[in-house]
Parts: structure tokens; C-alpha cells; sequence
């Protein structure tokens, strides 16, 4: 079970994109512009291109670019992506070669899931500035997302080879292993960032999964049990304890622990699937029932595992009959 989600770290995006990695502004550039490049990439961004025309036209044509990315960036600070795209991409219209605003269009895109558009504005800010390691962080990011493990390794490995303590792409890399299937060298990773920054709880859960992965449940318990000291009522930090204490068959701690993290019945069931897994059928069966009883109407996986089992205890008592 995956259960990290990168894009969840919303704040440290609208860091990323706030960074001024410092590009001066260039004259005379030969590539075509943003707004071109988005013309020509897709119809998808007919909308885009129409809001762009008609900002063009608007009053802030006038302003200058300093003051127009002002706007653009209090823009983001309120929330306002589209506004704020739209005066970068203003800017960029007559500036092509300002690299560091490509790198905040390309963030942009990436809150908003345009995986292509962001690879395509990351791609042309590496092409021209490699030392960025934001946006070697964004792209890795990105890559994250669009599940090229590999390429997204290279990115964050990338990073860190110029700043080793940088947390966010130590916590990235261990997602990225976590996500390919490596749940060791994650550990490796979500250990150093936590090591690095122990304030930095978003490699907990992530940390938490590898060790559950690896079937290493005590450490995987320990180290839930330092996020919910911090966090009580976190979902899904319980609801990884409960994996974790059921893993170790400690069934009644597990019960309360999913009781944490979502109803009474989801709670019965999962403890059931435990018992069932380890081949305590009669046990499962009482757990099964009482979800059902909890959630009759709701709970058709709890009647169909209910089945199952009152049929396994029914071949294990045939067969010491």
C-alpha cells in the first residue's frame, strides 16, 4: 500500500517558486516565447491563450516588468495561480530569456498537475541554467509524479551531490525508492532527512511504510509512535499503526489505533483481514460480524470476508473431525 503523496507539501511548492534563484534578465533571445510554447503544445491550452490575449490588452500591459511580477508573486501568495501565471507569462512574452520566471511558470504547472507543461518550462531552465538545483528538485518532483522513477532518482541524486543536507530532496529520493519498490535505501534517505531536520514529520509516514514494507514492524511502530506524540489524531499515522501492531498480532492495540483513523467498522474489518491472514478464522469471522452489524447496509467487503472465513473455519473443523 502506497501511501505517500508528494503534492501534499503544498507550502514547500509555494516556497520553491517564491526562491529567487537570482537569473538576470537577457535581450535579443531567439526561442520562442512562453506564451508561443504554449500555443503550439496543445489545444488544452486554448483557454490559457484567450485569457492571455485579453490580459495583454488589459491596463497591465503599461507596467513594468519588476512591478507586473510583484503582482505576480502577491498573486500567489493569496492563492490566485492563474493570476499570477498570467503575469508571468506576460513578462515572459517580451523577456523570453528570464529563466527564473520559466522556473516559477513551471512550478505553477506542477501545483496544478500539468505534469508536461512543467516538465517542458523545467526542461528549458536546465537547458540554460543546470546549477538551478530548485528546479533539478522540481523536475525530480515531477518525474515523482509521473511515476519515471529512475530519471526522478537522478534528479534528486543530482541535487544532493552539490548540497548532501538538503531535507527536501532527501525526503523526495526516499519517496522515490519508497515508490520503485526499494524500501531500503528509502530508509536510508527518510532516516537522514529526519536526521537533518527532525522538525521535517512529512518523512514520517513515508519512513513508516518502508519499514512495513521490509516487515521490520517494531521499528515501523516506533517511529509512528514519535509522529503521533507530535500529531494525535493524524488518520493516516494510525491508520499505519494499526498495519503495524496487527503485523505484530497485536490485534486489540491495532483496533484502537484504526479506530483512529477512520470508523468503528473499517476498524473490525481490517483487524478481521489480520486475523484471517494469519489463519485465525473463528476470530475473523467476530470481527467481520461486527462490522456488519456496526454498517449493514454500507459493508458488502466486511459480508464478502465474512464468507470466506466462516468457509475456512468450516474446512479446518471438517478436518479435525
Amino acid at each position: 500500500m502506497k501511501v505517500i503523496k508528494p503534492l501534499a507539501a503544498i507550502s514547500w511548492l509555494l516556497a520553491m517558486l517564491m526562491l529567487s534563484p537570482g537569473c538576470a534578465q537577457q535581450q535579443g533571445a531567439t526561442r520562442p516565447s512562453a506564451l508561443e510554447t504554449l500555443a503550439a503544445s496543445s489545444s488544452s491550452n486554448d483557454t490559457i491563450w484567450n485569457k492571455m490575449k485579453a490580459h495583454f490588452t488589459g491596463d497591465k500591459q503599461a507596467l513594468p516588468p519588476d512591478r507586473q511580477e510583484a503582482l505576480g508573486d502577491v498573486a500567489v501568495q493569496g492563492g490566485d495561480y492563474e493570476s499570477s501565471l498570467l503575469d508571468y507569462l506576460s513578462i515572459l512574452r517580451d523577456h523570453p530569456d528570464r529563466y527564473d520566471l520559466h522556473y516559477k511558470v513551471a512550478v505553477l504547472f506542477l501545483l496544478n498537475g500539468q505534469w508536461q507543461a512543467a516538465q517542458q518550462e523545467l526542461a528549458l531552465v536546465l537547458m540554460h541554467r543546470p546549477e538551478m538545483l530548485q528546479a533539478h528538485e522540481a523536475m525530480g518532483l515531477v518525474l515523482l509524479q509521473e511515476k519515471n522513477y529512475p530519471l526522478a532518482i537522478d534528479e534528486f541524486q543530482t541535487v544532493l551531490g552539490q548540497d548532501p543536507e538538503r531535507v527536501n530532496s532527501l525526503h523526495l529520493l526516499g519517496v522515490a525508492y519508497l515508490e520503485s519498490g526499494q524500501p531500503g535505501k528509502a530508509v536510508v534517505q527518510l532516516k537522514q532527512a529526519l536526521m537533518v531536520d527532525p522538525r521535517h514529520v512529512s518523512s514520517i509516514p513515508p519512513l513508516a511504510q518502508a519499514y512495513i514494507d521490509l516487515k521490520d514492524y517494531r521499528r515501523a511502530i516506533a517511529c509512528l509512535q514519535q509522529g503521533l506524540a507530535r500529531d494525535p489524531k493524524n488518520e493516516k499515522l494510525n491508520n499505519q499503526l494499526g498495519m503495524a501492531l496487527a503485523s505484530e498480532k497485536h490485534y486489540n492495540e491495532a483496533l484502537e489505533a484504526f479506530m483512529k483513523a477512520g470508523d468503528e467498522a473499517q476498524a473490525y474489518n481490517n483487524v478481521g483481514v489480520y486475523y484471517f491472514v494469519a489463519g485465525q478464522y473463528e476470530e475473523a469471522a467476530k470481527c467481520f460480524q461486527r462490522a456488519i452489524e456496526l454498517r449493514p447496509s454500507f459493508y458488502e467487503e466486511a459480508k464478502t470476508n465474512l464468507q470466506r472465513a466462516l468457509e475456512k473455519l468450516q474446512q479446518l473443523r471438517q478436518g479435525n473431525s
